[in-house]
């Protein structure tokens, strides 16, 4: 059995966890907390499986989410004067936090955390 720390790519949202790869199974992620709705996953396509280090964290949203990208925002957490729920927002850039900086709808500005925050990338389907 092999036992790695990875990244799991869930609608363009990277989860921390680790993989956990038997013999003739699929592989399965654990993520390090529940709170993400699921207690593990069994991985069908390893494309969603990102290389767990800083870089890969960065470069991951730098790629995901460029300039210009649509997002619902959810939940912002930790927060003094959040942004409401269900707030949509354009990408203006990604610095290397990785922080989401967008223009909302409501015409304020601010930045989004993944992993704090909770938001998703408007795609045809929603």
């Amino acid at each position: 059995m092999e036992v790695t720390r990875v990244y799991y790519n869930d609608d363009s949202i990277l989860i921390p966890g680790h993989l956990i790869r038997r013999k003739f199974r699929k592989p399965v992620f654990y993520p390090f907390e529940r709170k993400y709705g699921f207690d593990y996953e069994t991985i069908n396509d390893e494309e969603l499986i990102v290389g767990y280090s800083q870089e890969a964290y960065r470069k991951f949203y730098k790629d995901t989410y460029p300039e210009g990208t649509r997002i619902l925002l959810i939940e912002m957490k930790n927060d003094p004067h959040p942004i409401p729920a269900r707030t949509k927002g354009t990408v203006d850039s990604v610095d290397d936090a990785p922080t989401i900086h967008c223009r909302f709808d409501n015409g304020r500005y601010i930045g989004v955390i993944p992993g704090v925050d909770v938001f998703r990338k408007i795609t045809e389907d929603i």
